[in-house]
């Protein structure tokens, strides 16, 4: 089972590659920690880090830091704010973000829908943006239908996103995003991810990109319960 499981992971990749070299497609890599802690039923933090490597995975990318905060307004509908910082050796940019979040539960299926105003600068300095650079302001739309498999700790995720770009006063259209991925839960509140994106950039170079990502979250409020009912349960066996 798990020779099989390695033959379908290296098939993919080896697919992924030759897609990329027969046209102007860069193939990238990700890896992406990240722990959250629920404050309360309504209010939640996280903290993300991203490192990344282009040009085919031979230069490193940019290393990327966010902070975010989420408020939850019913079982459905949360509105997240957040701050991020990326550095690379070429340039730093900041960015700042609020997104309109919204899940709907069916049976195995969760349908989420993501809308987010992002407002990115390397300096939020007025003199900056008349003299050098302009603020890059996108509006970003992004479904997502995940599935939980049954009897596993497993589920997998396909989701498209737009992003509409605000130039001269006027929305172009941008790019779209097609992610395919899978996440497992593991003990203690934490959860491993594979995904593979293809960025899809509308202009006549055609500079797409192929992005395979790692993920692992720790949600801290989820350990600390877990550890909670852990200790409980010694406790009464001492007994």
């Amino acid at each position: 089972m798990q020779t099989k499981k390695t033959l379908f992971i290296l098939l993919f990749l080896a697919i992924v590659l030759y897609s990329s070299a027969q046209t102007n497609t860069d193939f990238q890599f990700r890896f992406a920690p990240s722990i959250d802690y629920k404050i309360n039923k309504k209010w939640k933090v996280g903290f993300n880090y991203r490192y990344g490597l282009e040009k085919d995975i031979s230069t490193f990318q940019s290393s990327v830091f966010q902070f975010s905060g989420e408020y939850k307004i019913n079982k459905k509908i949360s509105i997240e704010a957040g701050y991020r910082f990326s550095t690379s050796y070429e340039a730093n940019n900041q960015r700042l973000f609020t997104s309109f979040l919204f899940d709907f539960k069916i049976k195995k299926f969760t349908l989420s829908s993501r809308t987010r105003y992002q407002f990115s600068t390397s300096y939020f300095n007025t003199d900056f943006w008349n003299e050098f650079k302009e603020p890059n302001q996108y509006i970003r739309q992004k479904f997502t239908l995940d599935y939980n498999i049954p009897k596993s700790k497993a589920s997998v995720y396909f989701s498209p996103e737009f992003f509409v770009k605000w130039d001269d006063s006027r929305f172009k259209y941008n790019r779209t995003r097609y992610q395919l991925g899978s996440n497992y839960n593991l003990k203690y509140g934490s959860t491993i991810g594979l995904s593979l994106v293809y960025e899809d950039k509308w202009n006549s170079t055609k500079t797409d990109r192929f992005i395979i990502t790692t993920k692992y979250n720790l949600s801290i409020d989820e350990l600390m319960k877990k550890k909670k009912k852990k200790n409980k349960k010694s406790k009464k066996e001492k007994d």
